[in-house]
């Protein structure tokens, strides 16, 4: 499986796990002030505070790998059960309890494989953000510590007492070294993000000519309901309002506001926003005809009449905006990360006890566990709660079985 950054993708269900857990009763709340301790205990001979993983001499301590893996296990789970459900696929992954096999597999690899690999892909998330940002020389800010003992003191508010949140850090796993250690990575990312829009820093990689802001146009030769062609007079008819149109923004001072004017009045493509357009690249899926024409103009120009499948299309090429700076760069920190993954795995130091973790029984006596804490959360009635170990249980993002998206291609 290939290695990638993804880790931090869930950081924020991280933080507004611990906020948001149920409140056990005071007799099941043990005096854990200081430091809350661990369901795992209970389920592993792990030393929570041992190291399992390492990257680069950058230690990953028991409790963040398997709260990562819970989070895995739930996240498959409900996939697995979606997926039965509604469209008959992976049936013979779950039982008729939904409980995962974990045994079986999926497009050739082993459920438990798929769970370890992905767990331990989201704790080395972290140990890299680290390494990154220490060979960058960014380090938290008194505003960043501030905010952090914000966002801790809403939490513990949230939760209902300090007592309350340290169970809810007990029921996920984590110590608070731990907990604070994962929150303060969010803010070491923003840090990068920044480099990652600085020029000087070698983590900034300029938009170039690959990356293109393109408004258009659409006259549609086709009907939109049957997809059939429309007759040679309707067509010939759109040609010509091309044609009109065309000379129209030829011959305007105000090039912009016109061109969107008449997008909004005779365009037809139904995936336009008004006054906006698309930021595409030679990779998006779209006609070849419409990204030669917006690749061959410069920003502030416009293309003559560009025929494709779905009709004439007129194009105006755009400044970049300083949100689609901002959303390049965070593509470019993601691949830049990714590449720092790529190059470390190969170093990773495993502890040999994670290959003796039974992941069914791991994640089922977790499971057990947690409903024992709050008996009032009854699967039976579709509630099945949070479990502690994910924020929304419907996330796909580290799932290796959500099915891809296919984007529009109505250019």
């Amino acid at each position: 499986m290939k290695k990638t950054f993804s880790g931090l993708m869930a950081l924020l269900l991280l933080l507004s796990v611990c906020a948001g857990c149920g409140k056990a009763g005071p007799e099941e709340q043990p005096d854990q002030s200081q430091d809350p301790g661990s369901i795992f205990t209970t389920l592993t001979d792990l030393d929570m505070q041992e190291t399992v993983l390492e990257m680069d001499g950058n230690a990953v301590p028991a409790d963040m790998y398997l709260y990562w893996l819970m989070y895995t296990c739930n996240g498959l789970e409900y996939q697995l059960n979606m997926f039965s459900a509604a469209y008959g696929m992976y049936t013979d992954a779950v039982d008729e309890d939904g409980k995962v096999k974990w045994d079986q597999s999926v497009e050739g690899t082993p459920l438990a494989q798929m769970a370890r690999e992905q767990a331990e892909n989201n704790a080395l998330s972290y140990a890299l953000m680290e390494n990154v940002a220490a060979a960058h020389n960014v380090v938290l800010t008194d505003e960043d510590k501030a905010a952090m003992e914000e966002e801790l003191a809403q939490m513990v508010e949230q939760a209902g007492s300090e007592e309350a949140f340290d169970q809810s850090l007990y029921e996920t796993g984590l110590s608070r070294a731990t907990h604070s250690r994962l929150s303060a990575s969010n803010y070491l990312y923003q840090h990068l993000l920044e480099l990652a829009q600085d020029p000087s820093s070698d983590i900034y990689k300029a938009p170039g000519e690959d990356n293109a802001y393109v408004d258009h146009i659409l006259l549609a030769t086709k009907n939109a309901e049957t997809n059939e062609p429309l007759s040679e007079d309707e067509i010939a008819e759109k040609k010509a309002l091309a044609e009109d149109l065309l000379s129209q923004l030829q011959a305007s001072d105000d090039l912009e506001n016109l061109f969107t004017e008449l997008a909004n009045t005779h365009g037809e493509d139904p995936g336009r926003e008004s006054g906006a357009g698309y930021l595409i690249n030679p990779n998006t899926n779209f006609v070849q005809e419409f990204k030669d024409a917006a690749f061959q103009l410069k920003p502030g120009e416009i293309s003559g009449i560009v025929e494709s499948d779905y009709g004439y299309h007129i194009l105006l090429r755009k400044e970049l905006t300083s949100e689609h700076l901002a959303s390049l760069a965070t593509t470019n920190l993601t691949d830049y990360l990714n590449e720092k993954m790529e190059a470390a795995m190969e170093g990773i130091v495993r502890s040999e006890k994670l290959d003796s973790l039974d992941i069914g029984s791991l994640y089922n006596g977790y499971v057990d566990t947690l409903q024992t804490l709050h008996p009032e959360q009854n699967p039976d009635t579709g509630d099945t709660g949070d479990t502690g170990a994910t924020g929304d249980t419907g996330s796909a993002e580290n799932s290796d079985i959500a099915p891809g998206s296919t984007g529009s291609t109505a250019e």
